[in-house]
């Protein structure tokens, strides 16, 4: 997949350098997915840490107020 450099459909230098700017464009569009799903999992995991770590100090607050 080229993101649209296989033609350039408008004329003149300056049309060139935009076409390639617009491809990098719809190229990093097509990343942007992907990133976010990386950084919502990265969230959710260190959550998931922190929710964990919570429950332990909890349980252990717990069973030393019963003894």
């Amino acid at each position: 997949m080229e993101h649209g450099l296989e033609r350039n459909r408008l004329k003149g230098v300056a049309s060139d350098a935009l076409n390639a700017i617009l491809s990098a464009a719809a190229m990093n569009f097509q990343k942007l997915p992907g990133a976010f799903w990386r950084i919502f999992l990265l969230c959710l995991g260190r959550t998931w840490g922190w929710i964990q770590a919570l429950q332990e100090r909890l349980l252990l607050q717990t069973q030393s107020a019963d003894a």
